[in-house]
């Protein structure tokens, strides 16, 4: 069973889709000042997410199945060269820093407090999680689509949220270019792409077979994980694509 029945969306004292809104307008807000700064920063997670899918309503409800508790936080990506800046800027916001944790890895990390609002953010030029991937830091505000994808594809023992939203992501478009020529060259992060590719269709099967989703809605998500996997397994892939022995960690830890 997934852990999800519908008289759980019943009983939610959490109005997700009002919070998702509020965090997204208040990261909106943070953007705002943070670029009149020049402070180049972009918002992932699920608030990230909700801004490229909340017009589509599966989309929005995926996301919904595995946040019954609300919202936890705003995450944001800062160029390590504008860290200082964004500090200055989020003090000025009226956030206070979770000291500990400014003490021991300032440099890296940050997590700042206000009201309701939790603001997690890393500094750094590339997605530095479970593996090391680029990001376009083209992209204005919010992560694009393809590096929001691949940042939940990368995870290692990826959790039924995160499989959730990469489905929810499924249904916008994205170009998959990257993540092809990324897999291509990695092989530990093939490994875990792959993984979690059977994993989502593991996922779509258990909604349908719990009856909190109907088979003709996930459907057309299925094949959408089948084309993606497929193009993945079958594309040429490069020197740098060599796979480990069994056992060995292709993995980062962070």
């Amino acid at each position: 069973m997934s852990g999800v029945y519908p008289f759980d969306l019943q009983l939610r004292k959490v109005d997700v889709n009002k919070q998702l809104e509020k965090f997204l307008t208040e990261a909106e807000q943070i953007h705002k000042e943070l670029k009149k700064n020049n402070v180049k920063a972009l918002v992932y997670g699920s608030v990230g997410i909700f801004y490229h899918v909340k017009n589509n309503n599966l989309a929005v409800e995926l996301m919904k199945l595995y946040r019954r508790g609300g919202v936890q936080d705003i995450n944001m990506i800062v160029k390590k060269e504008n860290r200082d800046e964004f500090k200055r800027v989020i003090y000025e916001l009226g956030y206070t820093p979770y000291f500990h944790l400014e003490k021991a890895l300032g440099d890296i990390a940050g997590m700042f407090f206000k009201e309701e609002y939790v603001v997690k953010v890393y500094y750094s030029d590339f997605m530095e999680f479970n593996h090391i991937i680029p990001i376009d830091w083209n992209a204005d505000f919010v992560m694009n689509k393809t590096d929001l994808v691949l940042s939940k594809l990368q995870i290692h023992n990826a959790l039924d949220k995160d499989l959730a939203d990469f489905l929810a992501l499924l249904l916008v478009d994205f170009d998959d270019s990257k993540i092809i020529e990324l897999t291509s060259s990695d092989w530990g992060l093939w490994k875990d792409v792959t993984d979690n590719l059977n994993k989502a269709r593991q996922l779509i099967s258990r909604l349908i077979t719990d009856e909190i989703k109907e088979r003709e809605e996930m459907m057309p998500l299925t094949s959408k994980v089948v084309k993606l996997h497929g193009k993945i397994m079958n594309s040429t892939k490069k020197e740098t694509w060599k796979p480990l022995p069994e056992g060995s960690k292709y993995w980062r830890d962070f």
